[in-house]
């Protein structure tokens, strides 16, 4: 049982950074006074933060969990794992695509430090679209 919390915990700890790190969690109106919007196609991939650049990443991570192949390739992979089937486990549900970069440091490294970066670089180049703006 006390293993048991000591996850559960560990788990609540690592979601709300994951939460931080995509710009998930709702924010309030003096934190995220900036957002990003990336458009690829019909779909549409907000982020909020309290500065430009930010706000234009978080927007991006969310376009890399659904548009980029090689984060597709990890998660395929780390539903394999047996930290995947631990998870399904003890939550009963297959994990997401948010879930597996809670639970795996490589994963959202990769999004948050990798594909993020290069969504920002390449958007307006022809494949996607990104738009920053702030509130004054």
């Amino acid at each position: 049982m006390k293993n048991w919390k000591g996850k559960l915990n560990l788990t609540l700890v690592l979601a709300i950074l994951l939460g931080i790190s995509l710009g998930c969690l709702g924010p309030s109106a003096s934190d995220s006074q900036c957002e990003g919007v990336v458009k690829l196609n019909s779909k549409t991939y907000v982020g909020q933060a309290k500065d430009e650049n930010q706000a234009g990443l978080n927007a991006c991570n969310k376009f890399c969990l659904e548009n980029d192949d090689e984060f597709k390739a990890m998660y395929e992979i780390w539903l394999d794992s047996d930290k995947a089937k631990a998870f399904e486990k003890t939550y009963k549900r297959k994990p997401s695509k948010e879930d597996a970069t809670i639970e795996d440091k490589k994963i959202l490294d990769y999004v948050t430090k990798n594909c993020a970066v290069r969504c920002k670089n390449e958007a307006n180049k022809g494949k996607h679209t990104l738009e920053t703006s702030c509130k004054k």
